[in-house]
């Protein structure tokens, strides 16, 4: 019978490990995606600057 209970334990800890790591990966989705964006509004607005500068 403990064996059961040790399984059962062993296996909802490996559980909340796989869904804690997901919610890591994705928040680290969402930082690399946040960089990502910052890095191309920085280059529009260099591009609308060297445009508005021409004219």
């Amino acid at each position: 019978m403990s064996h059961i209970l040790f399984s059962i334990a062993l296996y909802l800890v490996f559980i909340f490990l796989f869904f804690r790591e997901m919610y890591l990966d994705h928040k680290r989705y969402l930082e690399a995606d946040r960089l990502g964006d910052e890095h191309i509004l920085r280059e529009v607005e260099l591009f609308l600057k060297k445009v508005n500068c021409k004219e």
